[in-house]
């Protein structure tokens, strides 16, 4: 209770520069004694504060004095204001701590940098999932969940969750399942159904040795060679590593990557429209054609 009294002190100090000992006793509850103890308190500790008396007089800190002379440097300072930044991406309302932590380092511009990682148009429904993980993570509680895999085949589990991992522009939660009596990692935009449950579990579970994060086993993969339009430029230097882009002379772009060998791969050449063209291989080409022709027959009449 004292450490935090101190710190408050030591916040308003910092944001008014200049504050009586009787302002500060009714701000924080206790005696004008208890104030003189806490100044004497933060003097033994480093913290140059003084008092000066009579008429406009009060308590203040030296001018010029910032946390980060005692404590941290600048880019600590940055780091932890871009770490409470980040945390808004979950849908936390971090103003009011960005605004101290801002106030304490003697920043101004806190608001320099703005993430979210939520879908468009899913907004608030991603908020309240991630608060229902967040708790779930922090009160040790097994959560109850509908889970789409990749093939699209639902299935409840009871999970006990340990952390959100973002990786390759996508949220997964690490968890131990009690279906699958082993350690798991849940596609977080594939959980249909979400529910905390009043079971605790051991917290020491985020400490068991498991697996490290990786991505759930794809399909086996092939190498494709192809030719873009200049129109899709912005997708390709969205969606492919740079060093697998070679303009041509009049304006297109080869690329050759490797896809999984599935359905998907048809939807993703098809997004392209004309604006793709299959060198390698030559039997996907075929392929491609055909599945658009069958899209054609399903939709002509």
């Amino acid at each position: 209770m004292k450490n935090d009294r101190l710190f408050q002190i030591l916040y308003r100090l910092l944001q008014k520069k200049n504050i009586t000992a009787p302002e500060l006793a009714k701000q924080l509850e206790v005696s004008v004694r208890t104030i003189y103890r806490d100044i004497e308190a933060l003097s033994i500790a480093g913290i140059p504060v003084y008092t000066s008396p009579g008429k406009g007089g009060g308590i203040s800190l030296m001018d010029g004095y910032t946390v980060d002379k005692a404590l941290l440097s600048d880019d600590e300072q940055n780091e932890i204001l871009f770490a409470i930044q980040s945390l808004k991406t979950t849908g936390q309302d971090m103003d009011a701590l960005l605004q101290k932590m801002g106030t304490v380092f003697q920043k101004t511009n806190t608001d320099w940098i703005e993430i979210d990682f939520s879908r468009w148009g899913f907004g608030q429904t991603d908020s309240v999932k991630y608060e229902l993980l967040k708790q779930g993570i922090l009160q040790k509680k097994v959560l109850h969940i509908l889970y789409c895999n990749m093939f699209g085949e639902n299935s409840e589990r009871k999970i006990q969750p340990i952390k959100l991992v973002f990786k390759e522009k996508s949220w997964y939660l690490q968890a131990f399942c009690l279906k699958a009596e082993d350690f798991r990692l849940f596609k977080i935009s594939r959980i249909m159904e979400l529910n905390l449950t009043d079971m605790l579990f051991d917290e020491n579970l985020s400490l068991t040795p498991r697996p490290d994060v990786e991505a759930p086993p794809s399909s086996p993969t092939i190498t494709l060679t192809l030719k873009f339009a200049p129109s899709m430029a912005f997708r390709l230097f969205d969606e492919f590593d740079h060093s697998l882009i070679h303009e041509q002379e009049d304006g297109s772009f080869l690329a050759t990557a490797d896809f999984p060998l599935d359905g998907w791969v048809y939807s993703y050449l098809l997004s392209f429209g004309t604006a793709v063209e299959i060198l390698q291989p030559k039997e996907l080409r075929a392929q491609l054609a055909d599945y658009a022709k069958k899209i054609y027959e399903h939709h002509k009449t």
